[in-house]
């Protein structure tokens, strides 16, 4: 199976929510963690970075490597590094409306509810959380 490296961030509000993309395109519907597929020779948190600001319009600076996960989809084994960051500039909104119809923040609780909504990856992440693996 082929494999892909992929890099998102994980954007906290003031209230300790979320933020999350909605997917909505022929193949997916789902929330997920903005983020992306890294280029040839970038750095893993280059990528993270690059993705939120390509998806959502805002600048963030990486705080820390949070953990990353393996998953299926089609027929790659994506491997997904999750890097916690904070927004320094603009104000996160939907900047691709051809591949996202929604962006917001979710409170942990709300998220435990949601999980037949969440791609693979937002699920892993999620559960690396709840086991206590990653602390944001």
């Amino acid at each position: 199976m082929n494999q892909l490296k992929l890099a998102g961030c994980v954007i906290r509000n003031e209230d300790g929510g979320i933020l999350l993309l909605h997917r909505n395109t022929p193949r997916r519907v789902q929330w997920e963690i903005p983020g992306g597929k890294i280029d040839q020779d970038e750095d893993p948190s280059a990528t993270a970075a690059r993705e939120v600001l390509e998806e959502t319009g805002a600048e963030v600076a990486i705080v820390r490597h949070l953990g990353e996960k393996a998953f299926e989809e089609d027929v790659y084994t994506m491997v997904y590094s999750w890097y916690l960051a904070e927004v320094v500039s603009g104000s996160p909104m939907v900047r691709e409306p051809d591949t996202h119809d929604d962006c917001r923040f979710f409170s942990p609780a709300e998220l435990d509810g949601m999980a037949h909504e969440l791609s693979p990856n937002t699920r892993n992440f999620l559960t690396e959380l709840k086991s206590g693996k990653i602390s944001i």
